[in-house]
């Protein structure tokens, strides 16, 4: 039990940190850990939350995406064009088309960082402005809005007063949890990512291991980006801005390494509730949005710091014990 309690130390820390802040903002408002306001909270990460599974497994690999946001875009304008065009009749293929451009957008970053060894947050960067570029040049920035059909009502299907969003951000958690833990894919995946000098000399793909991690990126971005247009009934270029930021701070706070090889499945699903409850108290606290952005920046900033600071501290204690 210690040492499942050792190993889990940052999770336990998160989950009283949760209490804490719930606590304060209860104080405040007592509308805060109402049924409804707890789902909404839940509702609303939904699809932050599913996107940080992907940007999770690319930060295992060593890698970063800062073209997140952009891929969200383009596959919401991608499935809102498909649904406006049949009506919104077809929710499943609208849902499988979504996927599939994010695999593609995914697979594009993957090729250009495993085959050409371009670092990874250069390629992300130039491909993140050229989807926002392309996109705004296609559609002139103009919205896709009143979308209708079944496809408008999926993502808010209930059942015990959670809507269905909700239990698809918790089926990709689970099935995430499967493909790195129980299968060679993954364990191949935290290999490369924990020591690719080694990775390379046992034998391991260290470019299969970046194109499965980029790709699972995409296709659940695709995911996330028709949950939200069946959500919002809407989509815009402008979709998805500065959201590679919040996957990467909620990865980190939840204890993945921002260096690699290190993955906790269930520290980013408390980062991405972090982040989402503190947001939640400071609009009903009414607080102004530029103290918003402002306490966001700050986590974000206090939380990639505490994750380089734990890598050169472990490499420290390596250091002294190899001496």
């Amino acid at each position: 039990m210690r040492r499942v309690l050792r190993g889990k130390s940052r999770e336990i820390i998160l989950i009283l940190v949760l209490v804490a802040i719930g606590a304060v903002v209860r104080s405040i408002m007592p509308s805060f850990l109402s049924k409804i306001n707890i789902v909404n909270i839940l509702y609303g990460n939904a699809v932050l939350g599913i996107m940080a599974m992907g940007m999770m497994m690319v930060l295992v690999t060593g890698n970063v995406d800062v073209s997140a946001g952009g891929q969200y875009a383009v596959c919401g304008m991608v499935v809102a064009m498909f649904v406006r065009a049949t009506g919104g009749l077809y929710t499943v293929p609208a849902i499988l088309i979504g996927m599939a451009t994010g695999l593609v957008l995914g697979l594009f970053n993957g090729i250009l960082v495993s085959k050409l060894r371009i670092p990874a947050i250069v390629v992300t960067l130039g491909t993140l402005n050229i989807m926002r570029g392309t996109l705004n040049l296609i559609t002139s920035g103009n919205w896709i809005d009143g979308l209708k059909g079944p496809f408008s009502k999926f993502a808010n299907i209930r059942w015990m007063s959670l809507p269905l969003a909700v239990y698809i951000w918790l089926f990709v958690l689970l099935f995430t949890y499967f493909l790195l833990y129980r299968t060679g894919m993954g364990r191949d995946i935290l290999a490369v990512g924990g020591n690719k000098v080694a990775a390379r000399r046992i034998g391991l793909n260290e470019s299969k291991a970046y194109l499965v991690a980029f790709g699972y990126m995409g296709m659940l971005t695709g995911l996330s980006a028709a949950i939200a247009c069946s959500k919002l009934k809407i989509a815009q270029p402008s979709n998805g801005t500065g959201y590679e930021m919040q996957l990467i701070a909620a990865c980190v706070i939840g204890g993945t390494a921002f260096s690699g090889g290190i993955a906790s499945i269930l520290g980013t699903l408390l980062g991405i509730l972090l982040l989402g409850v503190i947001d939640n108290g400071l609009v009903l606290s009414k607080v102004p949005v530029y103290w918003q952005e402002l306490t966001t920046g700050v986590i974000i900033i206090l939380a990639v710091a505490s994750g380089v600071l734990k890598n050169f501290g472990r490499r420290a204690k390596g250091g002294t014990r190899h001496a």
